[in-house]
């Protein structure tokens, strides 16, 4: 399966399960709000990305981590 950031984040932890717990202080609001259902069902990674508000620097921090990981395999 190719993996990009239009791909559910569901899917994503699948295929890189270590993925999740670097990802997780960015996504923390969906975990504490019980939000984590719409996380892994619904939402791409670009989607979770475009809904939380982040600083640019800690985007690209993710979007680089998520292509440096999928780039290797």
């Amino acid at each position: 399966m190719k993996l990009n950031l239009e791909s559910k984040i569901s899917d994503i932890f699948k295929h890189y399960p270590y993925l999740e717990e670097k990802f997780k202080p960015y996504l923390s609001y969906f975990y504490e709000e019980k939000l984590d259902g719409i996380l892994f069902r619904k939402l791409s990674l670009m989607g979770a990305l475009k809904l939380l508000n982040l600083p640019e620097e800690d985007r690209e921090k993710i979007i680089q981590e998520f292509y440096k990981t999928v780039n290797k395999h």
